[in-house]
């Protein structure tokens, strides 16, 4: 998707241990990684997995680690071309979801934003999973397919965004895929 869209300057929100960063970084077309996470651990974590203290010069000249909360602006994450908020919104208090909104689209404003998030109706296929209980202790709620349409169509109420919903994996006829996809443009002639 964000090769696509033509994104060169992309943050992962929420990065984690760096995962996607590591993806990105791979691809030269990608001219810009931001990695950004509240944690510091996380960030160390990424650090470590992205062998940031042997990785070549050129490629570090790309990436930029930033501690940050996602719920308060920080203009550091400005102006990019996409934003990638990969499994994260569950892990955020649903009283601050309005402040990242905000942040997110509303300060930072990336043309593209990509959204995952667990869909709680699947996970009744997982052994050991009791219905209605989250697949990690950190998460703050996980929304079903209904709940999560819902929160998007906020979203672009709100915000001058469009958005397609999707979804990840093997898609069950009743119960729907295991991860919900939203993928956020910024209407043209929207402020930059």
């Amino acid at each position: 998707m964000l090769r696509g869209a033509g994104a060169r300057r992309v943050a992962d929100l929420g990065c984690g241990d760096g995962k996607l960063v590591a993806q990105l970084l791979a691809d030269p077309a990608f001219t810009e990684v931001i990695a950004a996470d509240v944690s510091h651990r996380a960030l160390e974590l990424a650090a470590r997995r992205l062998r940031l203290d042997r990785m070549p010069e050129r490629t570090r000249a790309r990436l930029r680690l930033v501690a940050t909360s996602l719920t308060y602006r920080d203009a550091r994450l400005a102006g990019l071309d996409a934003a990638v908020l990969s499994e994260v919104v569950e892990h955020v208090d649903p009283p601050r979801l309005p402040a990242l909104a905000e942040a997110v689209l509303g300060h930072a404003r990336p043309r593209l934003v990509v959204v995952t998030t667990p869909n709680v109706e699947y996970n009744v296929r997982y052994p050991g999973l009791a219905p209605g209980s989250p697949r990690h202790r950190d998460h703050r709620f996980e929304w079903t397919r209904a709940e999560f349409a819902a929160w998007v169509d906020d979203l672009v109420a709100a915000y001058p965004y469009t958005a397609r919903l999707g979804t990840v994996g093997e898609v069950d006829p009743r119960l729907g895929a295991p991860t919900q996809l939203a993928v956020l443009e910024r209407r043209e002639g929207a402020a930059s």
